[in-house]
C-alpha cells in the first residue's frame, strides 16, 4: 500500500507551527520566571561580616569613593578588599565581631568573600568612570545607601531603567546640565 503524502503534508502543516509556538513561549515563560535573583528589587545577600553602609556612609560620611577604589579611573568599582577594611580598622571599632573576624582574616592572608548586590550580565558593558566624571551620583542606580544598614538593590538594572535614564538624564539627575543625555546605540552597552 503505498502512503498518502497528502495526509502527510496536512499534519505537518497543522502541528509543526503548534509545536514550536508551544516551544517559543515555554522557553519565554521559563526565561521570565527564572531572571536571575541578582537582578530582582530587593536583592540582598547575607555577606559574611556584617557591615552598615548607614554607618559607614551615613553618619560617618565616608565617600563610597574611599572604599570602591578605581571608580573614577576604571569601569568597575571594586568591592574593597580586607587589606582596605583594615586601614580603619586597626584602630577602630577593634572589639566588634565583625572587625574581629575581619583582622583574624587578614591575619590569615584571607580575604572575605562578599557576595556582589549589584551585577549585570556578562554581555552588559558598563563603566562607572563615565558615568561618575559625567556628575552623575552613586546613589541614582544604587539607591540612598547612607540609609541602607544591609546593603540592598533598589533598580532593577535593567535595560529599560538604563535607556530612562540615558534618554532623560536631565530630570532624573539633580543638578545636571539640561543636555545631559547618554547613548542609545545598542553598541554603547553591548560590544
Amino acid at each position: 500500500m503505498e502512503p498518502n503524502w497528502n495526509r502527510l503534508d496536512e499534519h505537518v502543516k497543522f502541528y509543526l507551527p503548534v509545536v514550536v509556538a508551544v516551544a517559543l513561549v515555554s522557553i519565554l515563560i521559563t526565561g521570565l520566571i527564572t531572571a536571575p535573583v541578582r537582578r530582582v528589587k530587593g536583592y540582598s545577600p547575607v555577606q559574611p561580616v556584617s557591615f552598615s553602609h548607614q554607618l559607614h556612609a551615613g553618619q560617618m560620611r565616608i565617600d563610597c569613593r574611599h572604599c570602591h577604589l578605581g571608580v573614577e579611573v576604571s569601569r568597575h568599582a571594586t568591592v574593597p578588599t580586607t587589606a582596605i577594611c583594615m586601614n580603619c580598622h586597626k584602630a577602630a571599632a577593634t572589639d566588634k565581631p565583625g572587625v574581629i573576624r575581619l583582622r583574624e582574616a587578614a591575619a590569615r592572608g584571607e580575604t572575605l568573600l562578599w557576595k556582589r548586590v549589584h551585577k549585570l550580565p556578562d554581555f552588559v558593558y558598563f563603566a562607572h568612570l563615565v558615568h561618575v566624571q559625567a556628575g552623575i551620583r552613586c546613589d541614582n542606580c544604587h539607591g540612598d545607601v547612607r540609609r541602607m544598614d544591609v546593603m540592598t538593590q533598589v533598580s532593577t538594572l535593567s535595560m529599560g531603567a538604563c535607556l530612562g535614564c540615558h534618554r532623560q538624564a536631565h530630570e532624573r539627575v539633580p543638578g545636571s546640565q539640561a543636555n545631559l543625555t547618554g547613548p542609545e546605540n545598542c553598541s554603547a552597552c553591548h560590544r
